[in-house]
């Protein structure tokens, strides 16, 4: 992938989020177009160097050597989880270079990082797994390095066309992690990126023209379908109407956008269908929010599909996918569809309300059916897809 970045100045706060979204528009989601592999010219601006290029997590306490013109942004998270940090490393201009870093920090990450099994490599003196996604998986492949650092779950991607070719820069970097010094203390109150418009992530993206990418809800608004009300706080929708290439604005990039504006989270790789596990050909595969460490999230199947282990609740992501035979359920396997993925942010007695991306320009609020079942609960699809069923729930534990 080519993807031209010039500096541009005035978005201070932009630099992370648009590379974060870098990484995850691509994803995929329901009633998205096949787009080129030729990404769109991305704009942005610099961040600050830090000094030394030596990277100094605020949260956290640890230390990243950079490569040479590289630059840094931290997202603490707007709630400012104890467990987790993200932090995102954008390299020079006129490069298509982003690493998000998610970082879980505490006495139980080697326990959840023993949980994944034995590693079978190392990056430096930490060992480590690759978790890399391809092209079956999503629009873009991500080289994936989870690796443990004393008391740090290190979730690394390095997600582009080409990200294959940049696996051993990819680790050579992250050999440079040092963890904190046991007494380091983090600031009371850490700056936090506020929510970004559609425009200024359009035009980040290099889309200069105003025919498209239009606002349809702000990071404050309610609808009679529930809007933000019900949530700590919303972000903005966009629409994907218009778009030349269908690159921006897809489902998966609204609930990753939020999910690290609010919450400090790492980006989930791979299209909407295969954050929650699912089958392909007759074999199981794991999602991919299972990069994360155990303890760090909970998924409850819609009480159709399965046994639902807990309620929807607010900030809970809804994953549908779309399957080969709905009345077999989820274990028939996925077709062609990459999903849809929406992001829960209402509950009452008998309704999920959601926000959602690339689903229509009407219903980016919607309220769904919910039902208690002797399974617990189930949630009813209303997009008329073929072979769409709701798969299930996803409990970030760090939202609490």
């Amino acid at each position: 992938m080519t993807t031209r970045i010039p500096r541009r100045a005035g978005y201070g706060q932009y630099l992370a989020l648009a590379s974060i979204l870098l990484v995850t528009v691509l994803a995929g989601c329901a009633q998205a177009t096949a787009i080129t592999q030729q990404s769109p010219t991305i704009a942005t601006v610099v961040a600050t160097p830090v000094a030394g290029n030596v990277y100094a997590d605020p949260v956290f306490g640890f230390h990243l050597t950079l490569p040479a013109g590289w630059h840094t942004t931290s997202y603490p998270g707007r709630h400012q989880a104890a467990s987790n940090t993200l932090v995102v490393l954008s390299g020079p201009a006129r490069t298509a270079s982003t690493i998000t870093i998610g970082v879980f920090h505490g006495t139980s990450m080697p326990t959840a990082f023993a949980a994944r099994g034995t590693p079978p490599i190392h990056i430096g003196a930490y060992p480590a797994f690759a978790a890399d996604t391809g092209l079956f998986q999503g629009k873009v492949p991500c080289v994936v390095r989870i690796m443990l650092a004393d008391h740090d779950y290190v979730l690394a991607e390095w997600c582009a066309m080409d990200a294959a070719s940049h696996a051993a820069e990819f680790e050579r970097i992250l050999a440079t992690y040092t963890p904190s010094l046991a007494r380091f203390a983090a600031p009371a109150t850490l700056a936090a990126p506020a929510a970004e418009s559609c425009a200024a992530i359009r035009t980040a993206y290099g889309y200069d023209a105003a025919t498209w990418g239009r606002t349809l809800a702000t990071p404050s608004a309610v609808s009679p379908n529930g809007g933000w009300a019900g949530i700590h706080s919303g972000a903005s929708i966009c629409s994907n109407t218009g778009s030349p290439d269908h690159y921006l604005f897809q489902c998966t990039e609204l609930v990753n956008r939020y999910d690290a504006e609010q919450w400090g989270l790492p980006h989930i790789p791979g299209s909407a269908a295969r954050y929650f596990d699912y089958y392909q050909n007759g074999t199981l595969h794991p999602g991919t929010v299972r990069d994360l460490p155990t303890g760090s999230y909970a998924l409850s199947d819609d009480a159709s599909q399965g046994q639902s282990a807990f309620a929807p609740q607010p900030g809970d992501l809804l994953i549908f996918q779309d399957v080969a035979n709905p009345a077999r359920g989820w274990t028939s396997g996925l077709i062609a569809s990459p999903g849809h993925v929406a992001l829960i942010d209402g509950v009452d007695a008998s309704h999920v309300y959601v926000a959602q991306e690339n689903y229509n320009d009407r219903q980016y609020f919607l309220a769904l059916t919910l039902t208690h079942t002797a399974n617990g609960y189930a949630i009813s699809d209303r997009s008329g897809v073929a072979g769409r069923i709701v798969r299930g729930w996803i409990h970030f534990t760090t939202e609490g």
